[in-house]
């Protein structure tokens, strides 16, 4: 009778663990399935090195996931397989969405930096050690560079360009695509140069009506890859700073990302709605504090001058350095959001030309 009990005991256990297990199971291999399309899509795609990276971020237990209901594990590792399940509910949130659960940022980056591949890649193109794939620094600014040994042959500069001794500010757009929709438009013209790069041109030609010598480079970076446009914008950066030997200033032109809902942000200048201005600081370079310095005393100059054309915040990147790397006068700035007018932004330029002016003037 107590076997026969036990016995019967046991067959319904085994019914409802089958159950559960199967039912656990599905869910499982529907993860599992993700992963390997994943796995495929990454290494077809040439991103299999930020998927990777993402999963050790994770301290993903592969060996976890393969022993998932085997005999005699689960009652043991109860803890252990309660761990497990929470880090493949976050992978499969990960591959279906993006958002990577460990790190607040990359619920806004799907909006904020589309890359072509889609929102479902977006997770593992983000990367906390390198977000805009800057890589390595290469070539260290003038001022910090070796002083080369008495009896090496030291190759002569090439000449400048025609007219170069007289450029002090070059500008430049590392996200070329972005646009204003505030008045119906795109927000971004993808492999084009898009309303920011028009925003750039207005600050060139405002800046020379000002009376300083200005330029500005139309070479598109964003579009192969969004998110791999600083790769490409360093190049251009570090060609101007050579084909300018007198520039003061160096400056990334963007517009700034809104998710829904958020209202632009405008200012009145000279009777005239503009949009706001950002100043945005890389700290992932040797010489942030000189950037930072330049950026307080334009912030300073156009409070006297425009109140509230600047944020009064600076925006600070810890861990990214925006090409600032390559210059004492290197910083961000970014002219409203998508939500506002290309008019606005068009403004906005122009009295920042004006304080820049004021700023360059004033420098022996």
């Amino acid at each position: 009778m107590l076997r026969e009990d036990f016995y019967q005991r046991q067959k319904k256990s085994f019914r409802i663990w089958k159950a559960r297990e199967w039912a656990r199971g599905l869910l499982l291999g529907l993860a599992s399935m993700l992963v390997i399309l994943g796995l495929v899509y990454a290494f077809k795609s040439g991103s299999s090195r930020q998927l990777i990276g993402f999963l050790a971020q994770q301290s993903f237990p592969f060996e976890s996931v393969l022993l998932e209901g085997a005999p005699g594990y689960s009652q043991p590792e109860r803890a252990r397989v309660d761990l497990t399940r929470n880090q493949e509910a976050a992978v499969g949130m990960f591959l279906l969405t993006g958002v990577n659960v460990s790190d607040p940022r990359t619920f806004f980056l799907g909006y904020f930096s589309p890359p072509p591949q889609g929102p479902v890649w977006l997770g593992w193109a983000y990367n906390p050690n390198d977000p805009e794939f800057e890589g390595p620094i290469l070539e260290p600014i003038a001022s910090d560079a070796p002083k080369p040994d008495s009896n090496e042959v030291v190759t002569p500069p090439e000449a400048p360009l025609p007219g170069a001794k007289g450029i002090i500010v070059g500008i430049y757009n590392t996200h070329n695509s972005e646009c204003y929709s505030g008045d119906g438009g795109p927000d971004r013209r993808q492999g084009e140069n898009g309303d920011v790069v028009t925003v750039g041109e207005t600050l060139k030609k405002a800046l020379e009506k000002n009376g300083i010598g200005a330029a500005h480079s139309l070479q598109i970076h964003d579009a192969v890859d969004f998110m791999k446009a600083y790769s490409y914008s360093v190049k251009t950066a570090t060609q101007m700073i050579k084909d300018y030997p007198n520039m003061k200033i160096l400056l990334d032109v963007h517009r700034d990302g809104f998710p829904p809902g958020v209202p632009k942000r405008t200012v009145t200048v000279k009777g005239q709605t503009v949009s706001q201005v950002l100043v945005i600081i890389g700290k992932m370079n040797p010489h942030w504090q000189t950037n930072e310095k330049l950026a307080k005393e334009l912030i300073a100059l156009g409070e006297k001058k425009y109140p509230g054309l600047f944020s009064s915040n600076i925006s600070y990147a810890a861990d990214a350095r925006y090409n600032q790397h390559l210059s004492d006068g290197g910083i961000l700035l970014e002219f409203g959001s998508q939500n506002n007018t290309l008019s606005e932004a068009n403004g906005a330029a122009e009295a920042v030309a004006e304080i820049l002016a004021d700023y360059l003037k004033a420098k022996p």
